[in-house]
């Protein structure tokens, strides 16, 4: 039972960092590839 648990937590983590790869979102503002709140006042933040 607990290498069912532990291959279903490995799986699911690959599928989420996959995922966040896949689509461009990471927890740095500077590599993600789309447009959000966050990043646009960090760039404007930079440009005063």
């Amino acid at each position: 039972m607990a290498t069912i648990i532990l291959a279903v937590i490995i799986f699911v983590t690959a599928a989420y960092i996959v995922y966040r790869q896949v689509t461009g979102k990471s927890q740095h503002c500077e590599q993600c590839n789309c447009s959000c709140p966050a990043k646009n006042a960090q760039e404007t933040n930079k440009a005063k």
